[in-house]
């Protein structure tokens, strides 16, 4: 069944945001080059976030920087993993309308960055889960003697992955294409928010959209760890509907073509 529901899950995570990107250029009147800009702002965010983070495990392992206590090495990861997430991405979004698209001050060109950003979030992942399905059909179910080639310790990693892999509940992916739409709904206000960082001069709003990515992820996780994947959503979904309640607030302060 889960060789089933994975390809459905990596349709949805490229088809949904592509004709959700379509959809919405044509209702707002908003070039397509925004969401491309968008898509872009996603990219650069991680090709910064990912060498810090590699960077800051390397340290950690070496000794070079001090480890936390073993009792809160879970928690610790979760608050980098959401911090630098919220840094890293919000930054690049209040970059890009200061320096590469000061002619975006609208609600509806906001909206638009922010799906750009949010629907690549969502087509990159799904590529990456039709990677790790292909992997795992490639590899099979390893038998009890190591393949050519590799260890006693490789086959038994590998059988070990392979078995936790095709263990996962089938609906797991579906979940994971839900997510997708609630990442969708959090980006477009985030990047309506730290729009107003820029027009308004004040930094504030871009700490409160870091703040609020770092702690939206890290409630996730959170909730993932210590309850599982459907509570995960719940608590997503629950953050996908404030996300909406503050981007409709704040389109009052603008109407199409106006400056925020």
């Amino acid at each position: 069944m889960l060789a089933a529901t994975i390809p459905i899950t990596v349709a949805l995570m490229i088809v949904l945001p592509v004709t959700f990107a379509w959809l919405l250029v044509r209702r707002l009147g908003t070039p397509v080059s925004l969401l491309l800009l968008g898509a872009t702002t996603f990219f650069a965010a991680q090709a910064i976030r990912i060498p810090v983070l590699q960077a800051l495990t390397s340290g950690f392992a070496s000794g070079g920087l001090p480890a936390p206590d073993p009792a809160y090495q879970a928690a610790f990861n979760i608050a980098v993993l959401a911090l630098t997430a919220g840094l890293f991405e919000e930054s690049a979004r209040y970059l890009a309308y200061r320096h590469v698209i000061p002619q975006a001050r609208s609600w509806n060109a906001a909206v638009t960055f922010g799906a750009g950003h949010g629907g690549m979030e969502s087509i990159v992942l799904g590529v990456l889960m039709g990677v790790e399905l292909a992997g795992m059909l490639a590899v099979g179910s390893p038998g009890t003697a190591p393949l050519p080639g590799h260890s006693a310790e490789e086959h038994a990693r590998l059988a070990d992955q392979a078995t936790r892999y095709w263990s996962t509940p089938w609906y797991v992916p579906l979940l994971g294409a839900l997510e997708r739409v609630f990442a969708l709904c959090f980006h477009m206000a985030m990047a309506v928010v730290v729009l107003l960082a820029v027009v308004r001069r004040r930094l504030a709003w871009l700490a409160g959209a870091i703040a609020a990515h770092a702690a939206a992820n890290a409630a996730g996780v959170a909730a993932l760890a210590a309850y599982g994947p459907v509570a995960a959503e719940i608590v997503v979904g629950v953050i996908a509907a404030l996300a909406l309640c503050v981007l409709f607030q704040l389109r009052g302060s603008a109407s199409s073509g106006t400056s925020v």
